[in-house]
């Protein structure tokens, strides 16, 4: 018997229980759907049939929102990579700071100037755009881990009215602690601190940018050939 096949994005009724699906997935015979309800579910191909004329229209407001979820994906991925689209969406985050606590925008830009002065202003590899708990994409800090040979996150900013960083514990140099005093955070892996800008003068960004110096300092002569880092391709 042949096997059935189905395109991405097909509507399909499945024959055991009626409940109506579009196609996510095909991977030969096993066929992934996600259902009207519910969560993704995997079945073989005989178990499935085409959706009927009026079951396709019942389904197309869930082939429309999976269609725009996949172009938001790989629109995401290719901001990720592209220098320009990077600052970009980094200018739309300083904007949105911008519109409600103009001067704490400025006081973020005086200091994103001297993070990059200390770790190389190169969007793509030493930091990127990296979506967050607030739905906004907010910029990150990346360092070349030699374990792994891959560029990592490093430092985390969380902007708005305050400031919040949040840094991985393994690369923070010793003694520095006390920048970060909120422990536990990342889900254990790192520490955090909570900065007010009005707060936040030339003389208290210094420490920061003095650490963050610190840990790209590491990475600048790696020492040998074979360990010097590649770009990043995250």
């Amino acid at each position: 018997m042949d096997t059935k096949t189905f395109e991405l994005y097909a509507p399909v009724r499945n024959t055991i229980n009626k409940a109506l699906c579009v196609v996510v997935k095909t991977a030969g015979d096993n066929i992934t759907v996600q259902p009207l309800a519910g969560d993704k579910m995997t079945f073989r191909a005989q178990y499935l049939a085409p959706a009927t004329e009026a079951e396709t229209a019942a389904l197309q407001p869930l082939i429309t929102r999976l269609r725009i979820e996949e172009e938001n994906r790989n629109k995401a991925k290719t901001i990720k990579t592209d220098p320009a689209l990077i600052r970009a969406e980094f200018e739309k985050f300083v904007q949105h700071i911008a519109a409600r606590y103009p001067k704490s925008a400025a006081t973020f830009m005086e200091f994103w100037a001297e993070l990059m002065a200390a770790a190389s202003d190169l969007p793509g590899q030493t930091w990127e755009m990296k979506p967050n708990t607030a739905k906004n994409p907010g910029p990150v800090l990346k360092i070349f881990n030699p374990a792994t040979r891959k560029w990592v996150y490093c430092l985390a900013l969380l902007a708005g009215w305050g400031l919040r960083m949040e840094i991985k514990k393994e690369f923070l140099p010793p003694g520095s602690e006390s920048l970060f005093p909120i422990d536990h955070a990342m889900f254990g892996a790192g520490r955090a601190v909570e900065l007010v800008y009005k707060d936040f003068t030339a003389e208290k960004r210094k420490p920061y940018a003095d650490c963050v110096r610190a840990i790209y300092a590491k990475i600048a002569n790696p020492g040998t050939p074979a360990q010097a880092p590649p770009p990043s391709e995250a």
